[in-house]
């Protein structure tokens, strides 16, 4: 494709230029897709091809089988969380946890848990802080192991979710389906899940004005209702899509039916119901998340033209650089200079495919990448929900930012260990 040296080392510093301008960019609060045509852009001006060459490129791309994929999974995504939580469905839910556990150090786990798994947008753990620290003070938990809290069991549960823009590119690159990584992901989850509560909660006691008391039953079974009532539109998409290999979009859908209909206030008219909560569907589009996440598509796709990036790879192949290690530190550093899963994968899997083996074309080692471009984005310091958690609790910055890198460490090496040992 590239003729010469010269070729090569310009084509390089096109590709070096475009994954610079999107830290920097990013860093600076730039829109996510500005970000990725300037970078795109880098990559076209730079990769040797003609005009029409870069055009056609960047049209197959875009209307490529992973882009309408990616594309359908992520309005979907927008539409579901925008009209559960507008329609009171989310704050019912949190209710309705709050009246059936008692037990306030169960309730740091899940709060920030069940948000982030039922409301998948940028920063949503801003949301949950309030609630964690409402229910951190009844047990006298300082402000940074609050923030903590919020941070760490959010995230984990992120892991687990099959809404997470970075686990749906990953299997749209890879070709490996959603419920593989899921399973990979899995125990590891639970292993840090044992770690974490044993570091936050083993000195902290239930408080004695929280043990159980006399319990109504019937208040207690109107809660457990709305709960099940308010899950229930996930519960059928996530069955649907991973148990019974509906297409994910198409699952999606029938949550987003299932949504339309549950907790209609009794004062109001279906039809009325239904009109004012199509109106709210239709203000859920997250334009930004949607055009972002098809131009990562574009992005790599231009990235597997840049013949020098894979020169730079081989290189350090042929040096002894082991490709497991190549595995953990490219998604690694990528995912910490961005601050964005999606992103690092779209970086560095169009890197290192090439180079694996067809032994390694496997969930074990894309989900090592795709564990370690977590790592590396749940603990860079432009990651948002550190940055508003630690606005909210008014924690030193530093701090949180070093603890939250030393649980990243321990996702990493407790995946190592499960994926190579067991």
């Amino acid at each position: 494709m590239l003729n010469g040296a010269g070729s090569v080392l310009f084509e390089g510093a096109g590709v070096i230029t475009s994954i610079i301008l999107i830290v920097y960019l990013i860093r600076r609060g730039w829109i996510m897709y500005w970000v990725l045509l300037l970078a795109i852009a880098a990559l076209a001006l730079t990769n040797g091809a003609g005009l029409l060459d870069n055009i056609l490129i960047f049209f197959r791309s875009l209307t490529s089988y992973t882009a309408f994929y990616l594309g359908a999974m992520v309005v979907c995504i927008s539409l579901f969380g925008h009209l559960h939580q507008k329609i009171g469905a989310m704050g019912k839910m949190v209710e309705s946890l709050q009246l059936l556990i008692r037990d306030p150090r169960i309730l740091l786990m899940i709060f920030p848990g069940a948000i982030a798994y039922f409301l998948t947008v940028p920063g949503a753990a801003i949301i949950s802080a309030p609630i964690v620290e409402e229910t951190g003070r009844k047990i006298n938990m300082p402000p940074l192991e609050m923030a903590m809290s919020n941070i760490i069991y959010r995230h984990l549960v992120t892991l687990v979710n099959p809404f997470n823009t970075g686990v749906i590119l990953a299997s749209a690159i890879t070709g490996i389906s959603i419920g593989s990584y899921l399973g990979f992901t899995a125990p590891i989850v639970v292993v840090v899940f044992i770690i974490a509560t044993a570091l936050f909660f083993l000195r902290y006691r239930r408080p004695k004005e929280e043990k159980p008391v006399a319990v109504n039953r019937d208040k207690s079974s109107r809660a457990l209702r709305t709960l099940l009532i308010t899950v229930l539109p996930y519960a059928v998409a996530i069955l649907l899509g991973l148990a019974c290999g509906v297409f994910f979009p198409a699952a999606l859908l029938a949550g987003i039916a299932i949504c339309m209909f549950i907790e209609i206030p009794p004062q109001t008219g279906i039809i009325a119901a239904l009109k004012e909560r199509l109106i709210i569907l239709l203000h859920g589009f997250n334009w930004t998340l949607i055009i972002s996440t098809i131009l990562i598509v574009v992005y790599k796709d231009f990235m597997l033209e840049a013949e020098s990036f894979f020169q730079v790879v081989d290189y350090l192949v042929e040096m002894g650089m082991p490709l497991l290690v190549l595995l953990v530190l490219l998604p690694l550093f990528t995912g910490f200079i961005t601050g964005n899963t999606a992103a690092a994968l779209g970086i560095s899997l169009p890197i290192l495919i090439p180079f694996l083996a067809s032994d390694m074309l496997t969930v074990r080692y894309f989900g090592i990448a795709y564990l370690s471009a977590f790592a590396g984005y749940f603990g860079s310091p432009v990651h948002m929900c550190t940055y508003l958690t630690n606005e909210y609790f008014k924690t030193p910055l530093y701090s949180l930012i070093k603890r939250v890198n030393v649980y990243g460490a321990i996702l990493l090496a407790v995946g190592l260990l499960i994926a190579f040992v067991f």
